[in-house]
């Protein structure tokens, strides 16, 4: 054999040796830096893009799956609002169910494609799904564009824990569950 040959098929080897091991960093992470995360709606279907609600999302890691790492997610400002999300470098997909608060017997599910925008890993931004599901079709509540911020650490470091205390949350003066948002960017 000549060296010609001999440093070609070393060469294939190491590349494929190296190719079938390797494994990414897995940066950005949503919980390193700070697990909890504010997510802004912005209605897509309205011309002006109005502002309806801002939601505190904390991120709990499960592991890895290939190139992917995945999360349990829990709000901590939504009643009964969680679900799981993968991550593949910046770009995240989530999605989740909650519990329609004015007793409709149908379950609400949410689903959220996003990406990690900024150098600094505190940004992102991308699609937010909510509807209520039937017999039918489901009924839409709105198609959103979605603002995320990184804004520190969840007050509850596990997820069972966080699923629990959130479960149920006080009323606003309307009536509605509510918790006090941390706007302090982390």
């Amino acid at each position: 054999m000549n060296k010609a040959t001999l440093f070609t098929l070393t060469w294939v080897y190491v590349c494929t040796a190296t190719a079938v091991y390797a494994m990414p960093p897995h940066y950005p992470d949503l919980s390193k830096g700070g697990n909890r995360w504010l997510v802004t709606f912005y209605n897509d279907t309205s011309p002006t893009h109005d502002q309806w609600a801002t939601q505190g999302i904390c991120f709990y890691p499960t592991g890895d799956v290939g190139t992917h790492q995945q999360y349990v997610w829990v709000s901590d400002t939504y009643p009964d609002w969680n679900g799981r999300a993968t991550q593949e470098g910046d770009q995240i997909f989530m999605y989740g169910d909650f519990r329609w608060y004015n007793n409709i017997p149908y379950a609400g599910h949410d689903a959220l494609q996003w990406q990690i925008v900024t150098g600094k890993r505190t940004i992102g931004s991308g699609h937010w799904q909510e509807w209520l599901t039937d017999e039918k079709f489901g009924r839409t509540f709105g198609w959103g564009n979605a603002l995320w911020r990184r804004v520190g650490q969840c007050e509850i470091d596990n997820a069972e824990e966080a699923l629990e205390k959130y479960r149920e949350l006080p009323n606003d003066h309307k009536g509605s569950p509510s918790r006090k948002l941390t706007d302090e960017v982390f």
